[in-house]
């Protein structure tokens, strides 16, 4: 590897980082509906959270701009425009949602990152694995079998890496799903830095891995504080 390509190694999961970590549901809060969803429901600072305490709409807008430009445009920018590698894909991919999780600018707070890890999947064209997520787990899990996103979000991640051996996709992609079924998960369990209550340990840990929340009934989760 020369000193170009040094730089580029380093040089493209910084900025990735730094797309991924502008806070845009935060933003919008803010400076258009008035809040800080910080202190809102589910105090994540993500799009879902936003389209209830801030809006319907603007929320739409900020999962689209999560999903479609930090994740979708960044990934294809960085393949088509600047031709890199699969593997520098892979870890600007990474890189995107560690930004988006972990935002520096608001104190290593964030998103759950799935609006910009289906903008990725897109990117990637792992159109089979987005038809069977969204169809069968998305619409027919959640409308018709059990209305809780938080719970079909963690069977999809679960089935992510089996889709892709299932359809046989490359190595990369593979090694892709792995790790970002890692960084969602690992969201969920440090779920902003809240303190864990004494004694409920195993409980909580089990609640925030399946549901995205420290407890089991979401609307006590939802009217804490």
């Amino acid at each position: 590897m020369n000193f170009s390509q040094y730089i580029v190694f380093i040089a493209v999961p910084c900025c990735c980082y730094l797309i991924g970590a502008i806070p845009i549901s935060y933003l919008f809060g803010r400076f258009w509906a008035k809040i800080d969803i910080r202190t809102q429901g589910s105090r994540n600072a993500g799009a879902s959270n936003l389209a209830v305490y801030g809006g319907r709409n603007i929320g739409i807008i900020a999962g689209l701009l999560d999903c479609l430009i930090k994740g979708t445009f960044t990934l294809l920018f960085l393949d088509v425009i600047l031709g890199l590698g699969p593997y520098f894909l892979l870890i600007a991919s990474m890189s995107l949602i560690a930004g988006h999780n972990w935002s520096i600018f608001i104190g290593l707070e964030g998103g759950r990152g799935i609006s910009t890890a289906f903008g990725l999947l897109i990117g990637f064209q792992m159109w089979e694995e987005i038809l069977v997520l969204t169809i069968f787990l998305g619409i027919i899990g959640r409308l018709i079998l059990y209305k809780d996103s938080g719970f079909w979000c963690f069977i999809s991640f679960g089935l992510l890496p089996l889709l892709c051996f299932a359809f046989q996709e490359q190595t990369h992609i593979i090694i892709f799903s792995v790790l970002l079924v890692i960084m969602l998960l690992s969201k969920r369990l440090m779920s902003n830095g809240n303190m864990i209550r004494e004694g409920s340990l195993k409980s909580t840990l089990l609640c925030r891995l399946v549901f995205d929340r420290d407890i089991l009934s979401k609307t006590s989760w939802l009217k804490r504080g």
